[in-house]
């Protein structure tokens, strides 16, 4: 079921980074719901003992595996907060390398729910997040207007 009118969608903003996660739900430009995860698991900085052929492939894997681990408790986080929440639309805002991996880890029905995209960091200031999200959200709104 279509709605008529977008102005009263409820998007689930999600921004990911390698540390952390941040979720809150924007309705008619407000934050309703707000929640922040802290998890460290990913290591920025690996040494190795030996200089061989293979060990800067062996640390990349290394840290790939940590992600992995991170964005797959991100997924669940995420799965959770939706599910007590009603949203209409996701919105994932992250650094561009990272977009394609956490949509890879999102679940039925959230995967489906992606409506838009955003770069951004977590580290930035609320406000700068939230006018991001806005802005996302408004080509969103325009795209779907067009649409129809």
């Amino acid at each position: 079921m279509k709605k008529s009118n977008n102005t009263q969608s409820r998007y689930f903003v999600l921004l990911v980074d390698r540390k952390r996660a941040r979720m809150f739900t924007l309705r008619d430009g407000v934050v309703e719901y707000d929640e922040e995860l802290m998890i460290d698991i990913v290591p920025q900085k690996v040494k190795h003992g030996d200089d061989t052929w293979d060990a800067q492939d062996k640390i990349f894997r290394h840290i790939e595996d940590h992600l992995h681990r991170h964005l797959k408790l991100v997924a669940e986080k995420a799965f959770d907060f939706a599910k007590r929440k009603r949203i209409d639309h996701l919105l994932i805002g992250s650094h561009k390398p990272l977009f394609a991996k956490i949509e890879k880890h999102l679940s039925y029905p959230l995967n489906r729910k992606i409506k838009g995209k955003f770069v951004t960091e977590l580290k930035a200031p609320f406000g700068e997040i939230l006018k991001r999200a806005k802005r996302a959200i408004k080509k969103i709104e325009e795209k779907d207007k067009k649409e129809e």
